[in-house]
């Protein structure tokens, strides 16, 4: 029995609009707004793009743990190679001195004292 051309159409249009969805999410929070309770311990720099395993934060260059984690103004993990201009953030880093953990801050987050 052949499909119904329209039953076709209507299936092919949900399935490209999935599609373009998952590959231009749009976020569900304003980044300028979110504030999120970030570690008192964490300290705050300029972190230029990762380069190789290595990071350079306030123009002092530090090691990427192995299981380092950077995370975006939505708290989303990104991959390194996502960051790639100069941003604000708040860091932690591990016993070795390599740095561990990466808040980019959203403007809400550079606004506050602490950030400073």
């Amino acid at each position: 029995m052949p499909l119904n051309p329209l039953v076709t159409a209507i299936v092919s249009s949900i399935v490209n609009s999935i599609g373009e969805e998952m590959m231009n999410p749009t976020p569900q929070a304003p980044t300028m707004g979110i504030v999120r309770a970030l570690p008192e311990e964490a300290r705050v720099g300029e972190m230029l793009p990762p380069w190789q395993g290595q990071v350079q934060i306030d123009g002092k260059t530090y090691l990427l743990s192995p299981g380092a984690q950077i995370r975006n103004e939505l708290n989303m993990i990104v991959l390194p190679s996502m960051v790639q201009a100069p941003v604000k953030v708040r860091y932690q880093t591990d016993i070795a001195g390599a740095v561990h953990r990466v808040w980019i801050l959203s403007d809400a987050e550079v606004a506050l004292p602490e950030s400073r």
